[in-house]
């Protein structure tokens, strides 16, 4: 509530405690004149009532203009500020839908980080485990050709091979893994998006809804 409309709702107040009495007023005094009699009435007290009587219905027309008018400004207030309030509930709305969508974003965004670097360890796992096979095979390759040539070109053989399909493994897990990711990211923005978009939808629907009840109750 703001300054301004404290002090129309005061001066409100004040100027319906003053129709009360003006009316009042008026109410008794035209049961005292109807109680004096005829002949006791003068010429001077006849004068002094009407002229009393002017008066108070001169102040009750401009008690119950005042009044209109205050009443018509006070709502007028009271409208705006309720659309005032309507708009900063909207942005409150807005504000923390964006937060949490910025929250998922980065709570997907370090999934991702994770999974990258879970993916980067195994790799290096497998290409440690790789190089391991490969020295093993190397010195039993090189103890074969010692004794054996052609059974040290065989276990060669099958040590690259078997290097290759190691290799060919890491690979497809590694590209599936960042697959896998990826597509975790993108339904995640979806989702966050949609979700800020609904929110921004429901309460601008919300407050046009509010904003039309409190014209009717205004215009009512």
């Amino acid at each position: 509530m703001t300054a301004l409309s404290i002090i129309v709702d005061i001066v409100l107040i004040l100027i319906s405690i003053v129709l009360i009495v003006v009316v009042l007023m008026q109410q008794g005094q035209r049961q005292g004149l109807g109680a004096i009699g005829g002949g006791a009435e003068t010429f001077f007290g006849k004068n002094k009532a009407r002229s009393m009587d002017g008066k108070l219905q001169r102040i009750t027309r401009i008690a119950v203009v005042v009044f209109v008018v205050l009443a018509i400004v006070a709502t007028i207030i009271t409208s705006h500020n309720l659309s005032n309030a309507k708009k900063t509930a909207a942005e409150a709305i807005a504000e923390q839908a964006a937060a949490e969508v910025t929250e998922d974003a980065e709570e997907a965004a370090a999934e991702v980080e994770e999974t990258a670097e879970e993916a980067a360890e195994e790799t290096k796992e497998a290409a440690a485990e790789v190089k391991e096979t490969a020295e093993e095979a190397a010195e039993e390759t090189k103890e074969a050709a010692e004794a054996v040539e052609e059974k040290a070109e065989e276990a060669a053989t099958e040590t690259s091979e078997k290097v290759e399909e190691a290799a060919t493994e890491t690979a497809e897990k590694v590209e599936e893994a960042a697959t896998e990711t990826a597509e975790k990211a993108e339904e995640a923005a979806a989702e966050a998006e949609t979700k800020v978009e609904e929110t921004v939808e429901e309460a601008k629907t919300e407050a046009a809804e509010k904003t039309e009840e409190a014209k009717e109750a205004a215009e009512g």
